[in-house]
């Protein structure tokens, strides 16, 4: 039978384990917009977190005496789980900022945002389209993938990277999340070339027949035209966008292989 002393111990070993699992889980959970902390605050957004954190404080739990660290590795520590949780969120944030910054991109070119272009103190530009397409890529991954995808994708990177060890450093740099970076720019300028090149082609014929009617206010019909235009063309572009979200979010299921190699880790 335990004694008071090794009840208060364990108690203590297991509240340390929670918190240097939760420095890797909140800022991955904060980054990610399926987890909607931009609508969840307080209590309710700490309780969810200390939920996911659960499955690996267990297993951290056994794995060493948390005690027997000082404190300056107890430091070291939980600054390098918040730096894998940042880099963690940020890998699996990436699909989601794709979309909504096409949406972004295609209201910006519309001219939606000309107000707060014009006036900065309205406030943050609010992008209705790209918002949609960010609330859209969540329920698709929801449909196709389910949540249980971002969880084992989590749960797993502390099979990646242990938590008590230290993160390697690789010789070449961070050159993976350099790639993943890159190669999400250049999905934003593929997915939005359509619609782009659709409105700039209206812009340049607005400019044509500017110069055969100057009275004309270009301006004024500019901004209509290319809203109507924008949109129709979006309606029509939508389902191909969505095969290709569908598409993006498949590579969660290869994700582990991939988080990986970000610090030339062995499979």
């Amino acid at each position: 039978m335990l004694g008071l002393d090794d009840l208060v111990g364990t108690y203590f070993e297991g509240l340390l384990a929670m918190a240097l699992s939760m420095a890797r889980v909140y800022p991955c959970a904060y980054m990610v917009p399926v987890f909607g902390f931009t609508l969840i605050r307080g209590f309710p957004r700490h309780a969810l977190v200390l939920s996911l954190a659960i499955i690996p404080a267990g297993a951290l739990h056994g794995q060493l005496d948390l005690t027997s660290l000082g404190l300056v590795s107890w430091a070291t520590l939980i600054f390098k789980e918040v730096v894998l949780g940042v880099l963690l969120g940020l890998v699996l944030g990436l699909p989601f900022w794709l979309f909504e910054s096409v949406g972004a991109l295609l209201d910006n070119q519309r001219g939606a945002l000309t107000g707060g272009q014009l006036n900065p103190a309205l406030g943050a530009d609010a992008t209705p389209i790209g918002h949609m397409l960010k609330e859209m890529t969540i329920v698709v991954l929801m449909t196709t993938l389910g949540f249980e995808v971002l969880l084992q994708v989590l749960w797993s990177s502390y099979t990646a990277w242990p938590a008590l060890t230290l993160m390697p450093l690789p010789a070449d740099g961070y050159s993976g999340l350099l790639k993943l970076l890159d190669g999400t720019f250049n999905y934003l300028v593929l997915y939005s070339a359509p619609f782009v090149a659709l409105l700039l082609l209206v812009e340049l014929a607005l400019a044509l027949l500017s110069l055969y009617s100057p009275q004309l206010q270009v301006f004024v019909i500019a901004m209509p035209a290319k809203c109507l235009i924008g949109i129709a063309f979006f309606a029509l572009y939508l389902p191909y966008l969505v095969e290709h979200m569908t598409n993006r979010l498949h590579s969660f299921s290869d994700l582990i292989p991939s988080v990986r190699a970000l610090l030339d880790q062995p499979g």
